[in-house]
């Protein structure tokens, strides 16, 4: 199988947190081209946080991509140049006003390899604590909620959480609970 080649990229349209572009490929076998659109958006973190009771922080957002309120674990875009591990520790004081006793990768992932170009870095966050308020952005108006673990899972099987991007980070960490994956 061989790859497309880049041959122009354009900007089509850009906000300020990602670009629309378009690229323009050939295809080495196929003596094809084809033009193909991408979202340009910096890298995520997702923080599965659980304080030092060992219940679950969340987070609910109303979505206006759903028009949901969205049960959701802490999250943000990774800054310019920003370790994407001191993104998640500030992204977990911003939303929930907790610090984590300790904070570990579980996975980096392709957020959508087909139309976006950026990957998410899930952590987990253990023995959190309240330390403060919520620092949230201007456009941020966000609810903190803790549950136990059996309500984690309930609500996974019955499609509470029905955030694809949730449901993956508490699949890494119920996979790492079990020791499934490391």
């Amino acid at each position: 199988m061989a790859e497309w080649k880049i041959e122009k990229t354009d900007a089509v349209f850009r906000t300020g947190i990602f670009a629309l572009k378009k690229l323009t490929c050939s295809h080495p076998e196929k003596e094809d081209r084809h033009d193909f659109y991408i979202l340009d958006t910096p890298d995520w973190i997702n923080v599965v946080a659980l304080d030092e009771a060992g219940d679950f922080i969340f987070v609910v957002q109303h979505r206006l991509g759903t028009g949901m309120r969205t049960l959701e674990t802490p999250a943000g875009l990774i800054e310019p140049d920003e370790d994407p591990l001191e993104a998640a520790k500030r992204e977990l004081k911003e939303e929930t006003g907790y610090e984590a006793g300790s904070m570990v990768l579980m996975r980096k992932l392709a957020a959508n390899p087909a139309i976006m170009n950026n990957f998410i870095y899930f952590f987990l966050a253990q023995n959190c604590r309240k330390i403060g308020a919520q620092r949230l952005d201007a456009a941020e108006d966000i609810e903190v909620q803790t549950f136990s673990r059996d309500d984690v899972q309930n609500m996974l099987a019955d499609g509470t959480i029905n955030h694809s991007i949730i449901v993956t980070a508490l699949g890494l960490y119920f996979m790492r609970d079990a020791a499934i994956i490391p």
